[in-house]
């Protein structure tokens, strides 16, 4: 929902953040990515739980948050409260066979209350074993929560929820929406039980999409016997061992590793099959349920929802995150492929293509809103092409693609300036404010898909269009620059109606998209990090900004833009390309520190807390960029041709000693390993058969001489020989690199 206000690995079992790492791993060196994959061997102490974790190269598995199968169990019990009853026994036995009995005297609001932690965000459907129960026994509940903060355990949490869904936060907007009073039940689930077959093993019937705490409680009086709980964990469905990554990152940054396993399995939990969509409900005491189809998607394959909890549908921005997670990580094709198509399938007549699946009324009303959306439609079509290399797919949604441009163009064609301003088109919106104006953001992200497009139309043999889309992109980035870059101040505007507002979504799109030159890159960074940085990360715009569109808050989408483009700006000194790695640990790393300690938030308000209460999402795919930028960035893999034929890898450092990893590609896997030496930079590479590379070591502006697999290729200031090598004075490239194995070493002169 967005609102105006607001090859394979062994199979791996990790316990989260709370337990203790099952795995055990051998760790292997730098010298050899073919090598990188490590055999079992001594146990490895835990990152998530050990604060003084060192990471090992090759040590990657304990990172993995997401489970070897789909049975989960909690990891402790969180509490237990008797309340108005009774609980009677030790209530860790839940966990263990040992059964401890709830007994009620009244309805739910005297209930005991038996909590358990999963020890990070989860999804499926509840399983309890039951010993037994009184003849006639109370109504069984669960409640679900993501967080300790919004399980409504006191009488006023959450306008009142705890009166009738004790322990459970909220994923049903019309009760649960921050405002909203409650005025019954509609989040906990109702489990079935008959007390003449008991023993047995009851199991919820719905879904629940994202929570790390379960709450059992009864309604009437009466008594039951609990001596176990487990969950069958419905994420990733098609993903038989959810652990086994085809893609993997690893640097000497304990943090940052860990922020790009929770980005990969963030996607993981908003991963499920098509069938489970959440529809808002719209009569009185209706209940949760998240068993809608997507419209137009497969019915057997799963898709990617932009959050676990809510909304639980396919959005076109949230999207163009998770899917070059997806690649990087579980290479997931199908679910990308799923979510996509059904994108597609839902444009409407003159072109336009809806932000969301269009499952139920709440959605549906909103058809033409949100016409940035249709930029990351285009983005995301661009996106697929380039990592799979699928042209049967780009060929099939071509059409759809030509006629999204279309409208886009009639758009900016309404402006004599030449600027995109949706309202005109009767779809203002933004992921997180509601805007009408002529906006550097949207812009930009126009200008992208004119660049996209211009790639796409030649890699179909179309050269006039291809023209056409490269010369509109050129005169829409002048018309941006001319009308919206305020060089007194150092940093884009807002839009042309509020000129005298910067705000961190136009900055960091500007400079990610190529609107801005080297020169106003660094000066915009310089003027978000001055202005909008706060005591968690960087906001959304300053505090002192006048009030506009939108206020000062922490929004993951635009801050994973800001920590991209922070290393994209050139940056002699490397300050800027640290901070890049500094707003990860700040932002990232604060999120981390509060529940569901595993999983991205939707958003954060100034004071750090989820920007929508109980509603917010905790497990929301658009917040994972950082997992896309330290493989893509840090790393430095990138595809530069469909299906990644060509490839590049250009290190950012940023202060990191060393880093590796492996990225799935069409061809076969990239493996690459980099370390920063005291006198130079050594990088190793690996690649499959099909493929050819650009291989960059950084210079930190210093004269090196480099040599490639033992040949000189730079003697300092120039290509020695016939190597095809050059430099920017930031790094020193060598393209046409074969397939197979290579080094590339730097050293100081």
């Amino acid at each position: 929902m967005r609102t105006s206000s607001g090859p394979r690995r062994r199979t791996v079992a990790l316990a989260s953040a709370a337990g203790a790492v099952l795995a055990t791993i051998v760790p292997v060196g730098l010298a050899s990515p073919a090598a990188l994959a490590a055999a079992p061997g001594t146990p490895a102490s835990s990152p998530w739980s050990d604060s003084g974790y060192q990471p090992r190269p090759g040590d990657w598995r304990p990172y993995v948050l997401a489970p070897a199968g789909h049975d989960v169990a909690p990891v402790s019990v969180l509490s237990a409260d008797p309340r108005g009853g009774a609980v009677q026994g030790d209530p860790e036995g839940a966990l263990g066979g040992r059964p401890v009995r709830l007994v009620s005297k009244g309805d739910r609001t005297q209930s005991p209350l038996l909590t358990f932690d999963f020890g990070k965000e989860v999804g499926g459907r509840i399983r309890v074993h039951l010993a037994g129960a009184s003849t006639t026994p109370p109504t069984l509940h669960v409640c679900f929560s993501e967080s300790r903060q919004f399980a409504a355990l006191t009488p006023q949490a959450n306008n009142g929820e705890a009166a009738y869904a004790p322990g459970c936060d909220t994923a049903n907007i019309w009760t649960g929406y921050p405002g909203v009073t409650y005025g019954y039940d509609a989040d906990s689930h109702t489990l079935s039980l008959d007390p003449s077959k008991l023993p047995a093993t009851v199991t919820d019937a719905q879904l629940r999409g994202g929570f790390r705490y379960a709450t059992l409680f009864l309604d009437g009086p009466g008594w039951v016997d609990v001596d176990g709980v487990s969950l069958a964990f419905d994420a990733a469905p098609k993903q038989a061992n959810p652990a086994d990554y085809k893609g993997w990152f690893l640097s000497s940054d304990n943090e940052l590793n860990k922020i790009w396993y929770a980005g990969a399995y963030t996607v993981q939990m908003d991963t499920w099959m098509s069938g489970t969509a959440k529809s808002w409900p719209y009569a009185a005491g209706e209940p949760d349920h998240s068993d809608a189809q997507v419209p137009y998607a497969d019915p057997g394959q799963e898709v990617i929802f932009d959050g676990a909890k809510r909304d639980r549908i396919v959005w076109q921005g949230d999207l163009a995150v998770q899917a070059p997670v997806t690649y990087l990580s579980t290479d997931d094709l199908a679910a990308v492929d799923n979510s996509l198509s059904s994108l597609s399938a839902q444009q409407l007549s003159d072109g336009y293509v809806p932000a969301e699946s269009l499952v139920g009324q709440h959605n549906e009303d909103e058809i033409r809103t949100y016409g940035e959306y249709v930029t990351w439609f285009v983005y995301n079509h661009y996106q697929h092409w380039l990592y799979t290399g699928d042209r049967a797919y780009l060929d099939r949604w071509w059409p759809s693609l030509t006629k999204a441009m279309t409208w886009l163009e009639s758009v900016r064609g309404q402006d004599p300036q030449g600027l995109i301003a949706f309202g005109a088109a009767g779809s203002c919106g933004h992921y997180g404010y509601s805007d009408c104006g002529h906006e550097t953001y949207v812009n930009a992200l126009y200008a992208r898909n004119l660049d996209e497009m211009a790639e796409l139309a030649g890699a179909r043999g179309l050269a006039g269009d291809a023209a056409t889309y490269a010369a509109r992109s050129t005169a829409l980035k002048k018309a941006v620059n001319d009308q919206l870059w305020d060089g007194a101040t150092g940093a884009y505007r807002l839009s042309r109606e509020t000129p005298d507002v910067y705000p961190q979504d136009a900055n960091a799109t500007a400079v990610l998209t190529g609107v801005a030159d080297a020169g106003q890159a660094q000066r915009a960074m310089d003027y978000l990090h001055a202005n909008s940085w706060s005591t968690h990360g960087a906001l959304t715009v300053s505090p002192s900004a006048p009030k506009s569109a939108i206020g000062p808050m922490y929004e993951p989408l635009p801050s994973g833009f800001e920590a991209s483009a922070r290393l994209a700006v050139p940056d002699p000194s490397g300050g800027t390309q640290a901070s890049g790695l500094q707003l990860m640990r700040s932002f990232w790393g604060y999120m981390l520190s509060k529940d569901p300690g595993s999983t991205w938030w939707e958003k954060a308000d100034a004071a750090g807390d989820p920007g929508i209460g109980q509603f917010t999402s905790l497990a929301h795919g658009w917040a994972s960029g950082p997992t896309v930028t330290l493989t893509g960035q840090v790393l430095g893999v990138a595809p530069t041709g469909a299906g990644f034929a060509a490839y590049a890898v250009v290190p950012h450092p940023a202060g990191l000693t060393w880093a590796q990893g492996s990225v799935p590609t069409p061809h076969g896997d990239i493996a690459v390993s980099w370390r920063a030496l005291a006198q130079g930079f050594q990088l190793q590479a690996t690649a499959p058969a099909g493929t050819s590379g650009r291989l960059a070591v950084p210079t930190q502006g210093r004269k090196v001489s480099v040599r490639l697999d033992g040949r000189l290729v730079w003697d300092g200031s120039a290509a020695a020989g016939s190597a095809k090598a050059t430099s920017d004075g930031q790094y020193v490239y060598v393209d046409g690199v074969t397939a197979g194995h290579h080094v590339l070493h730097a050293q100081n002169l």
